[in-house]
């Protein structure tokens, strides 16, 4: 069965790895030939992303087509759905989760809790509606943003004023500020069928608000993992979801809040290549091409993933630093092959099977693990 993927990236990449060892023909679809995936896959078609009249030459190719990333206008592909082109997920499912506030009213309507938030051009129209929220705010962009993009700090009346004339209003959206203990991940599938799979929750951190650590399994009461599991299969079940999704979370006094959801593989999911049964990208195909879906249980007691985030606007290839990585003990590096670095650019990661049974045992592995990586390529520098 041949499978299509819009997007060559880094994500692409890995599901072309996967779609090998698996027996699947896997094509990508993107503009540049130096992309990531495009080594990797059996074949790659040329054009912008997500361009009707490229993803219909991939639908020529292939017989199932998913997306890379969420920065493709969905609305002149509806042509190619109603004509018989199948899409996993589907269209409409994946429009109602390509945009950020659209995601708000989907959570909403299920009952799931969110932070607190209000569209940017109704502060500006009703400001005294702001007195609920409170000072500082998280401004975000209802589409386009990832990795850090599409996020502004507004600590008060005067920076809103200022962030409101830069900015398109209708494009944003504002949030209180939450007061967290931990960020959490879960990634999960749904597969044609409506069989639903979970990975162990995920505790991530960020630098510069870019994915800088992923640890499994967080550490955290049972209750949180057992909420975290059933939001994701209301998410799955109810939006009729088919593959792999990453709901990102917020723990702390107001409970569980999601923060957002991507509707594809995520950063958070990398370590399961190493440490599950069966890796998100492995999870992804089966989903797409209507296997049954495969374990996710963790086959060691913890594992940590490190991304490599660019420290410098180079196009060096870093083949020294590659080969000082690759050199670590108890670490597997994946290096993406991008030809151009810039600062907090994920350029690669490295996961490490943690062998401590306790969450103390595996916190000092981690710092251990950062510092062994961080004398080789700067870690702090990348976001500084």
């Amino acid at each position: 069965m041949g499978v299509g993927i819009i997007g060559a990236g880094q994500l692409a990449q890995m599901l072309a790895m996967a779609a090998r060892t698996m027996g699947i023909s896997l094509v990508v679809q993107g503009p540049c030939e130096e992309d990531p995936a495009v080594a990797a896959a059996s074949g790659w078609v040329q054009g912008p992303l997500g361009a009707p009249e490229a993803v219909k030459a991939l639908a020529e190719q292939v017989d199932v087509i998913g997306f890379e990333n969420e920065l493709v206008d969905l609305a002149p592909l509806q042509a190619l759905e109603q004509a018989g082109v199948v899409f996993r997920p589907s269209l409409d499912t994946l429009s109602s989760l390509m945009d950020k506030r659209r995601q708000r009213h989907v959570l909403q309507d299920l009952n799931i809790p969110v932070p607190p938030w209000i569209d940017l051009k109704e502060a500006l129209a009703h400001p005294e509606r702001l007195d609920d929220l409170g000072y500082p705010l998280m401004a975000k962009a209802a589409s386009g943003g990832y990795d850090g993009r599409g996020l502004r700090t507004v600590d008060d009346a005067e920076a809103l004023k200022v962030f409101a004339e830069a900015v398109c209003p209708e494009d944003w959206y504002l949030e209180r500020l939450v007061d967290f203990e931990q960020e959490l991940a879960m990634v999960g599938a749904r597969s044609v069928t409506g069989e639903v799979r979970w990975y162990p929750l995920l505790e991530t951190r960020q630098l510069g608000q870019v994915c800088a650590t992923v640890l499994a399994p967080a550490s955290v009461p049972q209750s949180v993992e057992a909420r975290a599991i059933t939001i994701m299969g209301s998410i799955l079940q109810q939006l009729n979801y088919v593959g792999v999704l990453a709901v990102e979370l917020f723990w702390g006094p107001e409970g569980l809040l999601v923060n957002e959801l991507a509707p594809r593989t995520h950063n958070s999911g990398h370590l399961t290549i190493e440490a599950c049964a069966t890796s998100q990208f492995e999870q992804h195909l089966r989903a797409l091409t209507g296997t049954a879906l495969g374990p996710t249980d963790l086959c060691t007691p913890g594992a940590l993933m490190v991304n490599l985030l660019g420290f410098e606007d180079s196009r060096k290839t870093y083949a020294q630093e590659q080969q000082a990585l690759a050199a670590l003990a108890d670490f597997h590096l994946h290096w993406y092959g991008k030809r151009v670095s810039r600062r907090g650019r994920k350029l690669g990661h490295m996961t490490r099977c943690l062998t401590g049974s306790t969450p103390a045992q595996r916190q000092q592995a981690v710092k251990e693990s950062l510092a062994a990586v961080d004398q080789i390529w700067p870690l702090s520098q990348a976001m500084a």
